[in-house]
């Protein structure tokens, strides 16, 4: 064999060893990578069981006529801090979505000033605490998108808290909403820290962060614009980031395809009760293995006149549910006996009266409501629970006993 012929064989093995290398590393990138999206997934699910009884609790404390001899001023601040924590959560659970491919938009002709001012209102209570000065200004009443409004919100409220978050007390935040023929911008423009110049091109990386102070005061994991870029891209749309560099601020600019044709028609959300219904003092199981959790939401329906019973299992619940002939039953899925969707049946099967059921969970994909609607559930709540929007719906039940 010449030397020139073994050379060449040799070469051919190291490309063989290398490539076979390269795809191995490959193989072990993507399982990390997915143990990476379970372990968020997973950690999102468990950081919502204790935030569901702490929101309760807070709504318990604002009907007591002395807030359970609480200052309104720590109520207030407690709150600010749930819903802060419920925001990072729902950005963990929003980035494992996304990264999976398992969000589905749910599209409609949507008024763009309607989005930005509920985001607005979502964040108005954070930049008030900072006594921040925020501004709205909205070209056209009249701008169409077509998109879900709810994430188009979101969109809105990842980068109004941003913009709050890394701006001093006492900063200008404004929010303008300009439209050409083709698009309509939604433009963020803060009196804030600012974006270095190195940081920039990297502003839409997964847990990307500026520079942080010791004591973090800004707060986050660094996923709030990561989420937004993918939303937006998901609405066919673009978004840019302008900052001049520290302490000159930073501009956010969204553009959405414009809608020109449309029609007009007025959304209704299925968890939203009819207006004036009288309200009816109701029989409610609630069956969770959280005791905090359970016990605050039978608290709370108490609070409202209505007549309450826990249980802490499944067990416990198919054991009281013929007895006490609940209208209602409140029920958590990931139950450790009997899961909640299973419940639902047997509950459903049990006795002559049919209790309306509402899931409260920490699953809620758009498989988990499928599923739980399979399951013969009426409504499907969360953790932690809107709680204005549980309590609206149960005044406009009107079960006869």
């Amino acid at each position: 064999m010449s030397a020139e012929k073994a050379e060449a064989d040799l070469r051919r093995q190291i490309a063989l060893i290398d490539l076979a290398q390269r795809k191995q590393l490959n193989l072990r990138l993507r399982e990390t990578d997915c143990r990476k999206e379970e372990f968020l997934a997973m950690l999102a699910h468990e950081l919502r069981n204790p935030l569901a009884p702490l929101r309760t609790a807070l709504a318990l404390l604002d009907k007591r006529p002395d807030g359970g001899n609480c200052s309104p001023e720590l109520i207030d601040m407690m709150r600010r801090q749930v819903e802060h924590m419920t925001r990072i959560v729902d950005d963990l659970v929003e980035v494992s979505r996304i990264t999976q491919g398992r969000i589905v938009l749910q599209l409609e002709p949507v008024l763009v000033g309607t989005a930005v001012y509920h985001a607005v209102e979502s964040v108005a209570a954070i930049a008030e605490a900072r006594h921040q000065h925020l501004h709205v200004n909205v070209c056209d009443a009249a701008l169409w998108v077509n998109g879900d409004i709810t994430r188009i919100s979101q969109i809105v409220v990842n980068i109004l808290s941003n913009a709050s978050k890394y701006t001093p007390e006492h900063g200008e935040i404004t929010v303008n909403v300009e439209a050409d023929d083709e698009s309509v911008s939604i433009v963020t423009q803060d009196t804030g820290t600012g974006i270095s110049a190195e940081l920039l091109p990297k502003i839409f990386e997964l847990f990307s962060q500026g520079e942080r102070t010791l004591d973090r005061s800004s707060g986050g994991l660094g996923i709030g614009l990561s989420l937004v870029k993918k939303l937006v891209e998901m609405h066919q749309g673009t978004i840019c980031v302008y900052s001049a560099g520290r302490n000159l601020g930073t501009t956010v600019t969204v553009r959405l395809p414009r809608l020109h044709h449309h029609e007009r028609h007025v959304a209704v959300d299925r968890l939203e009760p009819q207006q004036g219904l009288a309200k009816t003092a109701l029989h409610m199981l609630v069956v969770d293995d959280n005791r905090d959790a359970a016990d605050a939401l039978a608290m709370l329906c108490r609070s409202e006149g209505h007549a309450t019973r826990v249980a802490y299992s499944s067990a416990e619940a198919l054991e009281a549910a013929p007895l006490f002939a609940p209208d209602v039953a409140l029920l958590d899925i990931g139950l450790p006996d009997i899961d909640g969707y299973e419940l639902a049946k047997q509950l459903r099967r049990q006795g002559d009266r049919k209790p309306l059921l509402i899931a409260i969970t920490g699953y809620g994909q758009t498989g988990d409501k499928l599923r739980a609607q399979a399951a013969g559930f009426d409504y499907h709540f969360v953790k932690p629970v809107n709680i204005d929007s549980l309590l609206k719906l149960l005044a406009s039940l009107t079960v006869g006993r």
